[in-house]
């Protein structure tokens, strides 16, 4: 894997054979992970689109300016650029945090601690890759991009929602629980799920699952962030239009970021 672009430079850019990784340059690119966006929650995973996000076969909300979106390309295609783009994840660095309305997750959650911590945070949300392409190179190829971000703007603190599939969270809730009572976010970081939509994750008298059967019992992109250092906030919530049921993750960087560093000094 080589880094294409000056660790210093304004381009974040890595490459892995066919495999290129970069922000978004401008907005033709942000419609081609809308585009994907839309065939992978929507029709593999069968959300529930709205007329307008029906009509235009894209997925689209009133987050995505304030956000940089990271876009994976497989040069080896050939066609147009939405035909080319194989994943994507979008990231928010909050520079307008004190206004209303700019973070997804508080559509869930209430992110108080967070948008009054003092170092620099960075929401994470809209993760998905195509289908043939996840592997653990790709997902490897992202994270190792992210890496770099989180370095380069100085973040301490990723969060978003990740989600469990269903809307029933009793399948989950050994799940829950373990969570809850061995990840749970420092209460100066912790979100708390909205008062209306809170679910409780503590269910007292539960049989603990082992932590390989916990493993075994959760996402692929939840276990990835538990073993990065992840916790979770408090409470889980029901999203009906994505027919899920989600938790928030946060996760300090500490370890991502000299991870990262080691790795690029040794270039």
């Amino acid at each position: 894997m080589a880094v294409a672009e000056n660790f210093n430079s304004l381009l974040l850019n890595l490459k892995s054979g066919s495999l290129e990784v970069r922000l978004a340059e401008n907005s033709l690119e942000i419609d081609a992970a809308q585009a994907l966006r839309y065939k992978i929650f929507y029709e593999e995973m069968k959300a529930k689109a709205s007329y307008k996000q029906t009509k235009l076969k894209r997925d689209i909300d009133n987050f995505d300016h304030y956000f940089d979106h990271i876009l994976v390309f497989d040069n080896s295609l050939k066609g147009t650029l939405k035909d080319r783009v194989i994943g994507t994840y979008r990231l928010n660095r909050g520079t307008q945090k004190y206004k209303d309305n700019v973070f997804y997750t508080s559509n869930e959650y209430d992110i108080s601690q967070l948008i009054n911590f003092k170092g620099n945070i960075l929401e994470l949300g809209r993760s998905c890759v195509a289908k043939e392409y996840r592997t653990g190179t790709t997902m490897q190829l992202l994270w190792s991009f992210i890496s770099q971000y989180v370095v380069k703007y100085e973040i301490d603190i990723m969060f978003g929602c990740a989600s469990f599939p269903g809307i029933e969270p009793l399948i989950h809730q050994k799940s829950f629980n373990y969570l809850y009572k061995n990840y749970l976010a420092p209460k100066n970081i912790r979100p708390k799920a909205l008062e209306q939509r809170y679910i409780s994750m503590k269910k007292e008298n539960t049989q603990m699952p082992s932590f390989r059967d916990f493993l075994s019992s959760i996402p692929p992109l939840i276990k990835g962030y538990i073993r990065l250092g992840a916790f979770v906030g408090d409470g889980a919530v029901i999203d009906h239009d994505f027919n899920t049921t989600d938790v928030c993750i946060v996760l300090p960087t500490k370890k991502i970021a000299s991870r990262y560093k080691l790795h690029y000094d040794r270039k």
